[in-house]
C-alpha cells in the first residue's frame, strides 16, 4: 500500500427489517419493542428481549362460545371430520352459539324482552323464596280405616302422633290400604312417613311404593326409603281432596313374620 492510500472499512452489519406479525390471542407482546410473539417464545424475535412478563394478547370475547380446535399433534395428521353425527353435532353447536348471541343481542338492545326476562326470573326467585318461608300446618284426619289389620294395631294407630304404636295388617292374600278422611277439603303439601316397627324395624315388612288415591280421583306415587326415622316427602295433585287412600304396592321385605307395619303418618298444608 501506498503511504497516502487509506484503507477502506468493511460496512457495517444493518439490520434486516422484516415485516410485524400481526397480533393473535395468546400472542405475546414485547415490552422492549412491541413485537408479537407466539406463545411458545421464550425471547423476542425481534429484539432478543425476554418474554417471561410479556403482555398476552386476550382472547376476543366471543370466541369464548364457539368450540375449540386442539392443535395436532407432532408427527400426526389430523384426520378429516366426517360422519352424519359428526356435522349434526357441529350444526347444533353453531345453532347453539347463535341463539345465545341472540338472546345477548335481544336482553341488551330490546326493552320488553329485557323486561320479560327480569320478570321471569323475579318470579321464580319469589317462589323459591315463598315456598322455604311458608309454614306447613298439620292436617289431621278425624277417621281411618283400613282394609285389612292386626289384633292390637288398628288403623287408627298409624296417625295418633305417637311412635310407639303402629298399624299392622297381613300382606295376604293382598297388600292393604289406608283411608284417612279430613273435615271439609284440603290441599296436601307434604307427609311424614316412619315406616316400620320402631325398635323392632326388621321384625316386619316396609311399604316402599305407595300410591295415594285422592276423593277428587287425583293420584300420586310415592317411593319411601328403607329407614327408620320418620322421612318427610313432597305430595301433589290433592287440591280439594276430603279423603286420601293410601294403597301399599310394594314392600321392603322383612326376614320375620308376614305383616307389614307403618308407625305413623302425618300430613300437612302448606300456608
Amino acid at each position: 500500500m501506498r503511504p497516502t492510500d487509506e484503507r477502506q472499512a468493511p460496512p457495517g452489519h444493518r439490520p434486516r427489517l422484516t415485516e410485524r406479525r400481526v397480533p393473535q390471542p395468546g400472542d405475546l407482546i414485547c415490552g422492549q419493542c412491541g413485537e408479537a410473539n407466539p406463545p411458545t417464545r421464550k425471547f423476542c424475535a425481534r429484539c432478543g428481549t425476554g418474554l417471561v412478563e410479556a403482555r398476552v394478547v386476550p382472547e376476543k370475547w366471543w370466541r369464548r362460545f364457539l368450540p375449540r380446535r386442539e392443535p395436532a399433534k407432532a408427527g400426526t395428521r389430523r384426520r378429516r371430520r366426517g360422519g352424519p353425527g359428526k356435522v349434526v353435532g357441529r350444526v347444533v353447536r353453531w345453532a347453539l352459539a347463535v341463539l345465545l348471541l341472540a338472546g345477548v343481542g335481544l336482553y341488551g338492545l330490546v326493552g320488553p324482552f329485557r323486561q320479560a326476562v327480569n320478570n321471569q326470573a323475579t318470579s321464580a326467585a319469589r317462589d323459591v323464596e315463598d315456598w322455604f318461608s311458608k309454614d306447613p300446618r298439620p292436617v289431621r284426619p278425624t277417621g281411618i280405616t283400613a282394609t285389612a289389620e292386626s289384633p292390637g294395631h288398628e288403623a287408627a294407630l298409624a296417625a295418633d302422633n305417637a311412635r310407639n304404636t303402629y298399624w299392622a295388617a297381613p300382606v295376604e292374600p293382598e297388600l292393604p290400604t289406608l283411608v284417612l278422611e279430613f273435615d271439609g277439603q284440603v290441599e296436601l303439601e307434604r307427609a311424614i312417613f316412619q315406616v316400620g316397627i320402631g325398635d323392632r324395624f326388621q321384625t316386619a315388612h316396609r311399604p316402599e311404593k305407595v300410591h295415594l288415591v285422592y276423593s277428587t280421583g287425583r293420584t300420586y306415587d310415592l317411593t319411601l326409603a328403607d329407614d327408620p326415622d320418620p322421612q318427610t316427602v313432597e305430595i301433589e295433585n290433592s287440591a280439594g281432596a276430603e279423603s286420601v287412600e293410601v294403597f301399599v304396592k310394594s314392600l321392603h321385605r322383612s326376614l320375620q313374620g308376614n305383616e307389614v307395619a307403618i308407625s305413623e303418618i302425618e300430613f300437612f298444608t302448606v300456608e
